[in-house]
């Protein structure tokens, strides 16, 4: 049996907290809900540590704990920093535990065909207007990574940016992408090439379950959190 423990509640730590409850094998969940309580728990007996806190937290938290040598799940993206990234999978590296970043849409069956002019929406409400590159786009990030074979991006262009709006587009070879974003839309879309990518499953657990069986490809995700972070930080270096 597995011993695991969520660092960070907030909305999306609920829901991760809500879905490992429910895989049967892991024998004890451990919360820590914000970094000023204290563990009062040995360490020795945790397998896995799930981090959810702040992105700008992340770097602090996740290092922590590879340095004791645990296992650790982390909210994507790893950091802000390409840089920071390198230095966690190097620590995590020098003492041989595993790190995964979250790449949910990749535990989605989705089949998804590139065409010469490839568009991808996603729109929902938010009161937080902020971080649209984060909290939305680095997940078509990790479908850009299967698709495309790890290539680098051309010609990025800000096609838009209003509050709680951004349009861009990303050249890859002879195809283009163009991502819309929208956090002031009360309907909730992700699309690709008119594929939806919502799903009424709970891919969530899925992806948790896997992780903790180490039944992932941790090499493949590191290439396809360090591509997201890359993309990243070339369009936030052009808003």
């Amino acid at each position: 049996m597995i011993n695991v423990c969520l660092i960070g509640y907030g909305t999306w730590g609920k829901k991760v907290f809500n879905s490992l409850r429910k895989i049967k094998k892991i024998n004890k969940i451990y919360l820590i809900k914000n970094r000023r309580e204290k563990v009062n728990f040995k360490l020795d007996n945790i397998d896995w540590i799930f981090v959810t806190t702040s992105i700008s937290n992340h770097y602090r938290v996740v290092q922590k704990f590879l340095k004791k040598k645990i296992n650790v799940f982390c909210e994507k993206p790893l950091t802000k920093n390409y840089n920071d990234d390198i230095k966690l999978y190097r620590v995590a590296k020098k003492n041989n535990c595993k790190l995964y970043v979250s790449d949910i849409e990749n535990f989605k069956i989705k089949k998804i065909k590139l065409i010469k002019k490839n568009i991808i929406l996603r729109s929902k409400f938010s009161h937080d207007k902020k971080n649209i590159i984060e909290r939305l786009a680095y997940h078509d990030f990790t479908y850009l990574y299967v698709l495309i074979k790890n290539k680098n991006p051309k010609n990025i262009k800000i096609l838009k940016k209003t509050r709680g709006e951004l349009n861009l587009s990303i050249k890859f070879d002879r195809k283009l992408f163009i991502l819309k974003y929208n956090l002031n839309i009360n309907q909730k879309k992700h699309s690709f090439n008119n594929v939806d990518l919502n799903t009424k499953k709970n891919i969530l657990k899925k992806m948790l379950l896997k992780v903790i069986q180490n039944k992932v490809n941790f090499a493949k995700n590191k290439k396809i959190s360090l591509f997201a972070s890359r993309i990243s930080k070339k369009i936030n270096e052009r808003i």
